[in-house]
């Protein structure tokens, strides 16, 4: 939007390349190569003829149909227009395009100079050889493809988020914070619910919930989470880690010492329950809660390999990588235990829980993920 920007993004590539010479993992010649690759602008003229074009704008239908538009009136005819997008569905942003066959999704993990996968989002007119290229373009520059078929969140946004939202769940109804976010570190995960979800910020989750409400209509169905993180962020002014305040306060940017604590408020906000669940019961739902959703998006053909369900979910999210993905997770707890669980915990919680039909079709069959 400005060259201030522009260079600003420039510079956070700078910092990582002089770290990389300072631990001796690379050269400054190296650094200078790398650099002078890279042109920081806000010329969209400044596109011209490239041959592929990813866009990271904020998650707004609108925004994202105007740089589509912008940037395919002066790329390459032939070149392949991909969005980093990761909950809105490939083939509704792709109506913005004139070249819908060469429109496709790339989905980075942030930070995405640490994290290995990339989601390849394949849309309804997305061409087998668009397919190949974006493929080809991240194993050139080393990271670890999964391929997806189109839905809203796709696999990885769609699942990650039942993971935070049955903490920011069990903490609306009582359930101590601390013990919430040990919970998860027990169940494997590489960071507590609450936590996670400071660093994702609560205002981007609360601004995909409603982008999903106006697109769904009657078909939407509200998350436990919702109410909970709409009352933080409108009421409580709570936006997560970039804002300082979330589910925990943060330090000041100039206090090196400082760490984050949880909000005390919490417990005023979100009274505690009479009755405390086990640390088992709270790490059975946010284990379950990822695992039935997995299964949901075999079962809906957006995950079309186990291998991608297993692999997207330890590199996208950090899925408990001890239990070796959210699929093998299933079959190692026994298909037809892990239907009969499913169960205990729907009657309990709700529908979420209720197992998804491939996993009761699979457990009359004896099957498993293979």
């Amino acid at each position: 939007v400005t060259q201030e920007s522009a260079d600003k993004g420039k510079a956070y590539s700078e910092g990582l390349l002089t770290k990389a010479v300072q631990r001796g993992r690379s050269t400054s010649s190296q650094k200078d190569e790398v650099l002078a690759r890279i042109k920081a602008t806000d010329k969209v003229e400044d596109l011209n003829g490239c041959d592929l074009i990813i866009e990271a704008v904020f998650e707004d239908r609108d925004l994202k149909a105007t740089v589509t538009k912008e940037t395919e009136a002066v790329m390459d005819p032939s070149g392949v227009f991909a969005s980093n997008t990761s909950t809105l569905p490939i083939t509704g942003l792709a109506e913005a395009s004139i070249r819908k066959d060469k429109f496709i999704g790339l989905h980075f993990f942030s930070p995405v100079d640490k994290m290995p996968l990339v989601e390849i989002i394949v849309g309804e007119e997305t061409s087998d050889e668009t397919l190949a290229r974006g493929f080809d373009y991240v194993q050139q520059i080393k990271k670890t493809p999964i391929v997806v078929n189109d839905s809203r969140g796709f696999y990885t946004s769609r699942v990650f988020g039942t993971y935070v939202g049955e903490g920011v769940a069990l903490m609306a109804e009582g359930q101590h914070p601390r013990a919430i976010e040990v919970a998860g570190l027990q169940a494997g995960m590489p960071v507590g619910p609450l936590a996670l979800q400071d660093e994702v910020s609560l205002s981007l989750a609360l601004h995909v919930m409603t982008q999903s409400r106006k697109d769904m209509g009657d078909a939407y169905v509200e998350p436990a989470s919702e109410a909970p993180m709409r009352k933080m962020v409108e009421e409580l002014g709570r936006e997560g880690k970039k804002s300082g305040k979330g589910f925990y306060d943060y330090p000041a940017a100039d206090d090196k010492q400082g760490k984050k604590k949880l909000w005390p408020g919490l417990a005023e906000h979100f009274p505690p329950a009479a009755e405390k669940l086990s640390q088992q019961e709270m790490i059975d739902r946010m284990l379950f809660a990822q695992a039935n959703e997995t299964a949901r998006c075999v079962e809906e053909g957006v995950l079309m390999k186990t291998g991608d369900g297993n692999i997207g979910s330890i590199f996208g999210w950090g899925f408990a990588p001890h239990q070796g993905g959210t699929l093998q997770f299933i079959n190692a707890y026994g298909v037809a235990n892990f239907v009969a669980r499913s169960k205990e915990l729907a009657a309990k919680y709700g529908q979420r829980f209720e197992p998804a039909s491939i996993l009761v079709k699979m457990a009359e069959s004896g099957e498993t993920f293979n």
